[in-house]
């Protein structure tokens, strides 16, 4: 009996913690419906087209009227299909290697010097310079890398290395927080 008793309670648990109640989960999900709205957009630049071998979206939710607030709250991601499955870029920390930005790069692209300012493109459609940054944007090519930086303090600087092998494929992909001047050019 007290087999019975324990496997009742035990297959029965779950309900008592789950919502189950359609008319409950349809009155949730109208009021999701009336205070959020998610827009997807998928980017269609040149630069990312010929760059990435995915889809890139830029996907806006704004969440209003929560608390009778007259204010809408926007939150933005930029995100990558890559047929399976959809995922965030990498978020840039301090020193960050960025290997699935690096596996997302078609095989036959080529970064030089023709190549570079499209790869700026890229790097302004996926990760973005906040609006209030002054815009400190710049490239160039110095021993065997590539250097898109984004920011500036002082007298270091911040932003992408890349490294590319003879011909110009990418072969590595990091964010780099500093360097010093004289490291970069």
């Amino acid at each position: 009996m007290t087999y019975f008793l324990a496997s009742a309670l035990l297959l029965g648990s779950p309900n008592v913690f789950s919502q189950e109640d359609p008319q409950t989960t349809h009155r949730l999900d109208n009021f999701i419906k009336q205070s959020c709205t998610t827009n997807y957009n998928k980017i269609t630049s040149e630069s990312v087209l010929r760059i990435l071998k995915h889809d890139v979206y830029h996907i806006t939710q704004e969440t209003k009227n929560i608390y009778g607030d007259k204010e809408t709250e926007t939150h933005e991601f930029i995100v990558v299909d890559n047929g399976r499955e959809v995922q965030p870029f990498e978020k840039i920390q301090m020193n960050t290697p960025l290997p699935k930005l690096t596996n997302y790069i078609r095989e036959d692209f080529i970064l030089n010097q023709e190549s570079a300012p499209h790869f700026q493109v890229l790097l302004d459609y996926i990760y973005p310079i906040a609006e209030w940054k002054p815009d400190k944007r710049e490239f160039f090519f110095t021993n065997g890398k590539w250097y898109f930086l984004r920011d500036a303090y002082f007298r270091t600087k911040q932003g992408f290395e890349i490294t590319v092998d003879p011909k110009g494929k990418i072969t590595h992909i990091c964010y780099k927080m500093k360097w010093d001047e004289t490291e970069s050019k």
